[in-house]
């Protein structure tokens, strides 16, 4: 027919489901074995939420060497309290982290 174009600019849309990165975030860091790390990783970034609003304000987790989680504490007396807490503070890790991701704790004196 003369006189009718047709349109080419847009491509035909077709109905195709394309999974959220999120929900293909674990299977990729399972594959790469990173998911173990990333989970204990957890204890550092949520903290906060693990040691409590006091003990947080002055004791903070800086890294995780394998399976330990590293504390650093501002004054010695902190220190001295979490030595003593440190049961506890292991079964709120694992109650937090749903597993026994971290089994220690290594405390220090912040420099």
């Amino acid at each position: 027919m003369r006189g009718r174009t047709q349109d080419h600019s847009t491509p035909p849309t077709r109905a195709r489901s394309v999974p959220a990165i999120g929900a293909l975030m674990p299977g990729v860091l399972a594959r790469l074995g990173l998911a173990e790390g990333v989970e204990r990783w957890r204890a550092v970034t949520e903290w906060d939420a693990i040691a409590g609003e006091s003990l947080a304000r002055h004791a903070r987790a800086s890294r995780v060497e394998g399976d330990t989680l590293v504390v650093e504490a501002d004054h010695s007396v902190v220190l001295y309290e979490l030595s003593h807490r440190k049961t506890e503070l292991l079964d709120r890790l694992r109650a937090h982290l749903g597993a026994e991701r971290i089994r220690d704790v290594r405390l220090v004196l912040k420099r």
